[in-house]
């Protein structure tokens, strides 16, 4: 089945939602006398402070792509010394065998272009056959040594190329997790600010104001009352 995923119910940045949960939070302290007429109380204010501070605590995107960021700086790097430490290996075998034969069973085609997963393999493979002919190539300068710090390189590829991935899996999740509660916070403001905007809809255009949320698609501010005629 394909991964479901939530969808953002507000049309704003998350440090906007914020900020606006904050003020609709004042105005309906600052009114709430006329919102008990619709039993809303210092009991849902707090509940609504609750969903505020769910939402805030969230990670935010930037640190998460952060970390995605700097796992992929590490891996690039070992991904580079892995290159650094099989093109003298690879000279070797090259001036031992030529390119054919056992030179070939190395595999070291397009070290400068692979993928990270084909670098990881080739990585282990230098080993591997390193270590078979280690014999014959150490006339060429190759010792144990050389073939242990690939190995090493190697396992340490692995590792970052799992830390990446880990890190992007849990980008997804604190991405799922903040939608959800960005959605849970804006239902209830949205909620609230409804019953504000309809206890003031006729009597006070300024308070009436203060519940239209601004840049979440709400209903729009109302109109200035025409001038008397005459």
């Amino acid at each position: 089945m394909p991964k479901q995923t939530a969808t953002r119910q507000y049309s704003m940045a998350d440090g906007v939602l914020k900020q606006l949960a904050d003020a609709l939070k004042l105005s309906i302290i600052r009114d709430l006398a006329d919102f008990a007429s619709r039993n809303i109380t210092a009991t849902q204010v707090t509940a609504l402070q609750t969903l505020i501070n769910n939402f805030d605590e969230t990670t935010t995107d930037e640190e998460l792509m952060g970390v995605v960021t700097d796992a992929t700086i590490i891996k690039d790097k070992i991904a580079e010394n892995i290159r650094i430490a099989v093109r003298p290996i690879r000279n070797m075998a090259e001036t031992a065998y030529s390119t054919t034969g056992k030179y070939n069973t190395f595999g070291f085609d397009g070290l400068s272009q692979i993928t990270d997963g084909d670098l990881y393999r080739l990585a282990r493979r230098v080993v591997r056959v390193g270590t078979k002919l280690l014999a014959e190539l150490a006339p060429q300068g190759l010792t144990a040594a050389q073939l242990t710090n690939v190995n090493t390189l190697a396992t340490s590829f692995d590792a970052a190329i799992d830390a990446i991935e880990n890190a992007i899996e849990d980008r997804d999740l604190e991405t799922q997790d903040r939608i959800l509660k960005g959605n849970a916070l804006w239902a209830e403001m949205s909620r609230l600010a409804s019953i504000g905007r309809s206890l003031y809809e006729d009597t006070d255009e300024a308070r009436y104001n203060d519940y239209v949320l601004v840049g979440g698609g709400s209903t729009p501010p109302k109109p200035p009352a025409p001038p008397p005629a005459g």
